[in-house]
């Protein structure tokens, strides 16, 4: 979570360290929590391979359908350090690359907006203002 804290911030850490309790957090933009998800929950996106929005796009999926983001007490992953990939690398170096990603994200918005009407409002309001 230091590295893309965005991606983090809504578990609250701070609560999470002295909670005795599951506690919920809210959807917010870039939000990307490390889940735990029933096996018939939604698929990930298959626009999104490679570095950029796989897991973004995925939990904009579930809080659509109103899945209940719950943060556990004395629960932890460890998420083991790795090179950066091959395609992150791209995506800094190339405005091509990240034009592409752009592209499949406005795609993926106007899709939950089709599937879900107005609730979907809320993710193309805060896509704007980032």
């Amino acid at each position: 979570y230091h590295v893309w804290p965005k991606g983090h911030a809504p578990t609250n850490y701070a609560k999470w360290r002295t909670a005795t309790t599951p506690f919920k957090v809210e959807w917010e933009p870039d939000f990307e929590p490390y889940v735990v998800v029933r096996r018939d929950c939604p698929e990930y996106d298959q626009r999104f391979v490679g570095f950029g929005w796989n897991k973004v796009s995925h939990i904009l999926e579930l809080d659509a359908q109103e899945y209940d983001m719950m943060v556990l007490p004395n629960a932890f992953m460890i998420h083991m350090p790795h090179a950066p990939s091959f395609d992150i690398s791209k995506f800094r170096s190339s405005s091509s690359y990240r034009n592409c990603l752009n592209t499949l994200k406005d795609e993926f918005h106007q899709d939950l907006s089709r599937k879900y009407g107005s609730a979907a409002l809320k993710y193309l309001t805060a896509q704007r203002t980032i």
